[in-house]
């Protein structure tokens, strides 16, 4: 394991200490790779959050943008610190934004502005009883296999409906989505199994600059977020296609995707 003293934030006390070895960029930053890796999942769904904000778009829509930037924050408190209560902050966020958007896959058939209280009780009940078992505990397997299952059901349910439409943007964003984020998950087993040999290898093998691209969590965050935002435009891409609102998916500067939904005045315009 790498040295859990001296750095700023001290003795680590999460159950977890990734791959990356502690404060060797950075004194102040434990994990400094896994830490900055996590600016994709924190500006990313921020920009789309305001986009969606000043569209006027729906509420779950919204929080569920919002959902991953806070576990973006949290992700990045925890690797730069390597502290239980900011393992907290990164890890519980994760099961409770997964459940905004975990809703909105499940309501993407759904009446416009329309709750649906069942599936918000039955989502609060889930995450609280993880929670509280998890805080009880403190099993980092019992929280993965958790979100896993999340998971799993935000991918068959988006399949789903995609499978019902036949959308071929829609498709164009689920297959991203599911493959970027299944290559992230990759490299999180390739980082967890072959720790010992990655480290070898940036120690003895690699020139100093070079060592950033073998940190395989820190890949493992972009890759996730990247994923996920393909997600987010996903579900806000096919859920304004049900509801005959004309989305489109634009590029800010030719790269940076975002779903645009054009206002009812702009819509008759177009019919």
């Amino acid at each position: 394991m790498a040295p859990t003293d001296g750095g700023y934030w001290g003795r680590v006390t999460s159950t977890i200490d990734w791959c990356e070895e502690n404060y060797v960029v950075s004194r102040y930053v434990a994990e400094f790779w896994n830490t900055i890796s996590n600016l994709i999942m924190i500006l990313a769904p921020l920009f789309a959050c305001c986009l969606a904000v000043r569209q006027k778009l729906e509420k779950p829509v919204i929080f569920s943008y919002v959902s991953i930037v806070v576990v973006g924050c949290g992700s990045w408190l925890f690797h730069m610190t390597l502290q239980y209560s900011m393992q907290l902050m990164d890890e519980l966020p994760m099961i409770w934004g997964s459940a905004f958007l975990l809703y909105g896959i499940l309501t993407l058939e759904g009446e416009k502005e329309k709750n649906y209280y069942w599936l918000m009780g039955g989502l609060l009940v889930y995450c609280t009883a993880v929670t509280v078992m998890y805080l009880v505990n403190n099993n980092p397997v019992f929280h993965e296999a958790a979100y896993g299952v999340m998971v799993a059901v935000m991918v068959f349910g988006a399949l789903r409906s995609l499978l019902k439409y036949q959308n071929k943007v829609g498709t164009m964003l689920y297959v991203s989505s599911f493959l970027t984020y299944m290559s992230g998950f990759i490299l999180w087993n390739i980082d967890n199994i072959y720790c010992q040999h990655l480290r070898s290898l940036r120690r003895d093998k690699l020139h100093s600059a070079a060592t950033p691209l073998f940190e395989c969590h820190a890949w493992w965050h972009i890759l996730a977020g990247v994923g996920t935002y393909l997600c987010l435009l996903f579900v806000s891409y096919m859920r304004y296609t049900i509801l005959n609102m004309s989305p489109e998916v634009k590029f800010l500067l030719s790269v940076f995707p975002y779903v645009s939904v054009p206002s009812a005045a702009q819509r008759l315009k177009l019919s």
